[in-house]
């Protein structure tokens, strides 16, 4: 449990140079406990836009997807937490690692109490964002080892020189893996 500012600075520091700077305004949040429910705000931004930046990591390096037909496919699409494991799986070929799920789990149900305007100690705000912060490093390290990319860090050259796939192609690519579907 992140007990103290201290911890929670302690593991910030910890994480990588690459998402470290991928959270770059969470460090400034982190500062007071009068802004520990802006920077649960802020860590689930960042970790929402870092399940599509996995999802691509995965479409593009594994699958040789059309990246901009990658990006029009995951813009379209509403990711429900069982949605996305679903298709995550099925893009990364496994699933999340249970460890980082109940990390996830347990972040989440704090950032839920707190949205829906329940009451939130500032130790619950600083575990929610210790666990995000778990979760971020956890789901960073295992998209890195299938795709070399870590969604939570710097995506530059993520085709690389691979020749990827047409954009017919890589529609029904989308298709077989689970998205341009009314689900969510």
């Amino acid at each position: 449990m992140a007990k103290s500012y201290k911890a929670l600075k302690k593991q910030f520091d910890e994480l990588s140079a690459d998402t470290k700077s991928y959270l770059h305004k969470l460090e400034g949040l982190l500062a007071g406990s009068d802004k520990y429910d802006i920077a649960l705000a802020y860590i689930f931004m960042k970790l929402e836009e870092g399940h599509h930046r996995a999802l691509k990591c995965g479409l593009i390096r594994r699958h040789k997807c059309n990246s901009a037909k990658a990006d029009e496919a995951l813009e379209q699409q509403h990711f429900t937490r069982e949605y996305f494991r679903k298709v995550f799986k099925n893009v990364l070929g496994k699933d999340i690692p249970s460890a980082a799920r109940e990390k996830l789990a347990s972040a989440e149900g704090i950032r839920d109490k707190q949205i829906h305007g329940k009451s939130v100690s500032d130790a619950d705000l600083r575990q929610g964002i210790s666990d995000a912060l778990t979760y971020i490093s956890n789901l960073g390290e295992f998209v890195k080892e299938k795709t070399n990319k870590n969604p939570f860090g710097d995506l530059r050259g993520l085709a690389g020189k691979t020749q990827l796939l047409d954009e017919a192609t890589s529609y029904w690519l989308l298709k077989g893996v689970g998205l341009y579907t009314d689900q969510s």
